[in-house]
Parts: C-alpha cells; sequence; structure tokens
C-alpha cells in the first residue's frame, strides 16, 4: 500500500521544497484533445512547422502545477490569485519533456497564506523548455493563526 500523501497545508511546505516532478510526453492525441478544448488552430500543432515538425501549443502545461501538487499531497483546492509564464522554447509533439514544481515563496498577507509555485519545463538535455508561475491563497491552520 502506498504511503498516506501529506495534507497540503502551510506547515506541511516550505520554501525551496519540491512539490513533485514528472516526466511526460507530448502525444498527438493529448496536444489534440487540447487543441480541441480551447478551440487552438494551428497547422503547426499537427503538420510541420518552422521548429521541425509539429509542436504543441505553448499553454498545453498551464494547470499541470496543481497536477503535480495534487499528485503528491491532499489538497481540498486552492484560490487561484496569479500567474505568469516564460517560453524558452517550442514543445516538440512526441518529446518526452520533466516537469518540476517548486515552492518558491510563502508569506502572510491580509490574514491569509499566500503561495508561489514554479514549474520549470525542461527537454532531456536539461535545455529548457518553459517556465510557469503560480500564485494561490492557501489556508493557515489554527496552530498558524494562534501565533500571531
Amino acid at each position: 500500500m502506498p504511503p498516506e500523501k501529506p495534507e497540503f497545508e502551510w506547515e506541511n511546505i516550505q520554501v525551496g521544497m519540491v512539490a513533485g516532478e514528472r516526466d511526460i510526453t507530448l502525444t498527438p492525441e493529448w496536444v489534440a484533445a487540447h487543441c480541441e478544448g480551447v478551440e487552438a488552430t494551428r497547422d503547426w500543432y499537427e503538420k510541420d512547422s518552422p521548429f521541425g515538425g509539429p509542436i504543441a501549443p505553448p499553454m498545453i502545461f498551464v494547470n499541470d502545477i496543481l497536477q503535480i501538487i495534487d499528485e503528491n499531497f491532499q489538497r481540498f483546492g486552492t484560490i487561484h490569485a496569479k500567474s505568469g509564464y516564460r517560453f524558452h522554447r517550442a514543445a516538440r509533439v512526441g518529446e518526452t519533456v520533466h516537469q518540476t514544481v517548486v515552492f518558491k515563496n510563502l508569506y502572510v498577507k491580509r490574514g491569509k497564506g499566500w503561495m508561489e509555485c514554479e514549474m520549470t519545463v525542461t527537454g532531456k538535455e536539461d535545455d529548457p523548455v518553459a517556465t510557469y508561475f503560480h500564485t494561490s491563497v492557501l489556508s493557515l491552520t489554527r496552530k498558524h493563526e494562534d501565533e500571531k
């Protein structure tokens, strides 16, 4: 039986901690499903592109930060506050990439806990593909509130 995942709460995360990581392959089916879901139409996603074959839309990884956190923590939910993206190169259909999510900052503002995460997506040679930034409101536990 796999070990139980820790609760996603203030005391269980630390700045610099890796929230999780995984390798994923950009299959043609996944790219097609994403394109259909967001109504993205461009020949580059199915045929040749200036990048040497079909590529994936740059926003294909946008939800992966929270998916990776959910794979490693028991998370009921958070309130999404802000996000940002930096695209370094096109991800190619058929390519396997590595994703790593790190907790970059934790702070209290207006009586709420805030969490900033960063997900790096790299190719097989550790070359950067994209960097995604995510900020959420994270519930403070009673223990933390009592320390104020």
